[in-house]
């Protein structure tokens, strides 16, 4: 009877390391897919890394086209003003030496052209004394 529980034993412990071995091999395989995921996800993020470094650069670069773009507009706009505050300045003597031309007199500019009386007294005796 001690032999046949000494075989029963022996049965149980082989059985119990076979087990175990399956159970260790299951696990190295588990671990090996792990590992594999693992490099997976670090080549995923390198990756995304890589994108988001090359968007952050393109998006600086459109930053800085923006803001040289803003500054030609404020360029141009200023220009434009300037350009328009010369040509309403200039109408008015435009049309002054017009009317002048065709016989108008001082007080005709000043109601006409919006002059003053001391613009308008100038602006006759110019015409006077080129004429």
């Amino acid at each position: 009877m001690a032999i046949g529980i000494l075989t029963f034993l022996t049965a149980v412990a082989v059985l119990g390391l076979f087990l175990q071995g399956k159970m260790l091999l299951g696990m190295q395989r588990g671990q090996n897919e792990l590992a594999e995921k693992l490099e997976l996800a670090r080549d995923c993020l390198h990756q995304t890394e890589q994108e988001l470094g090359a968007l952050c650069s393109a998006s600086a670069g459109v930053g800085d086209h923006l803001v040289k773009l803003e500054q030609q507009v404020r360029r141009t706009v200023e220009r434009q003003n300037l350009l328009e505050l010369r040509a309403s300045g200039e109408r008015p003597y435009a049309q002054a030496s017009q009317l002048i031309n065709k016989g108008a007199d001082i007080d005709e500019l000043v109601d006409t052209c919006g002059l003053t009386r001391g613009e308008a007294e100038l602006l006759v005796m110019m015409h006077r004394g080129a004429a």
